[in-house]
């Protein structure tokens, strides 16, 4: 049986993805995180007396002391395409289950809102894991004991798990091959990770010195689950309209600069414009199209079906 032929194969697909050729986001992603590992392994220099000395990290990383540091709060989000160099396993598995996953979530809701999704559960859990070690400080010290926190949290593993428990609502029956040998549902799959991830986030698996972030893994997993269970949708959050905005700028730019009124000109750039964005439907399929070239071609349907009524 084909990929295509199976349940998650025949998927509904928006019209935003109904091209020849779409875009898959899970490789952009995937492509994303392998560069960027590339980037760190190759910047990360010796430092006197042992150790390593990542500028990538530094930077990007998820520190745990910058819960009092807003301004470095953009760390929730750029911390999920960082990943450990000591342990190569953690980028390819991550990948691997990303790629295995991933596609098949992809075609049930799309690419543009699989990567919304994504970014969305690396936020989420970057946010427990910065909140939390504060939390634990007062429950634990009992006051306050900065000197007490220190971390730093790296890894898509929380967003990669995310995407796992959404796969196993959508196609609860698909068998897996857990460790490439034991067939399982992918509900039961699903479990298997989350109720690893609770026994390490407890101290029983992986002992209380483990350097699995497992509370940022169970985050992913209850947003994954909470996304597919209530039937959540970031359709509405346009990132496309952000690759509008120069473009945008350029013609209030154009538009500023305009001397004097000549409807004719206008009337002849407005159409010049049409037909290229006429041939690039042609050519690369309507969801090429950008926000702003959509406006531009019914603003000049809208003259011409008016210019033709008049008639």
């Amino acid at each position: 049986m084909g990929l295509y032929d199976r349940e998650y194969g025949r998927g509904e697909r928006t019209p935003w993805d109904r091209i020849e050729n779409p875009r898959s986001m899970v490789v952009v992603l995937i492509v994303i995180n392998v560069v960027v590992f590339l980037v760190d392994l190759i910047t990360t220099t010796n430092v006197p007396g042992g150790g390593r000395d990542s500028f990538m990290l530094n930077w990007f990383g998820l520190h745990e002391q910058s819960f009092i540091r807003p301004w470095r709060w953009y760390e929730t989000l750029t911390y999920g395409f960082l990943h450990n160099q000591e342990d190569i396993l953690h980028i390819l598995f991550n990948m691997f289950l990303l790629y295995v996953f991933g596609r098949a979530v992809e075609q049930r809701i799309g690419g543009q809102e699989f990567l919304k999704f994504y970014l969305a559960a690396v936020i989420v859990g970057g946010i427990v894991a910065l909140v939390l070690p504060w939390l634990m400080m007062f429950l634990t010290v009992g006051g306050w004991a900065p000197q007490t926190i220190g971390g730093v949290t790296l890894g898509a593993s929380g967003a990669v798990v995310a995407t796992l428990v959404l796969f196993a609502q959508y196609y609860p029956n698909q068998e897996i091959l857990f460790l490439f040998i034991f067939p399982m549902k992918a509900w039961v799959l699903a479990l298997l990770i989350v109720a690893m991830d609770m026994l390490g986030a407890l101290g029983i698996l992986g002992g209380a010195g483990s350097a699995t972030a497992f509370e940022v893994h169970l985050a992913g997993a209850a947003f994954g689950f909470l996304y597919g269970y209530r039937n959540w949708s970031f359709r509405r959050l346009d990132l496309e309209s952000l690759t509008d905005l120069p473009q945008r700028l350029r013609q209030r730019s154009r538009r500023a600069k305009l001397r004097v009124h000549d409807p004719d000109k206008k009337i002849q750039r407005e159409s010049e414009e049409a037909d290229r964005i006429l041939a690039k439907i042609h050519e690369q399929g309507e969801a090429s199209l950008t926000t702003a070239e959509r406006r531009t071609l019914q603003r000049y349907s809208q003259r011409q079906r008016a210019k033709r009524e008049m008639r």
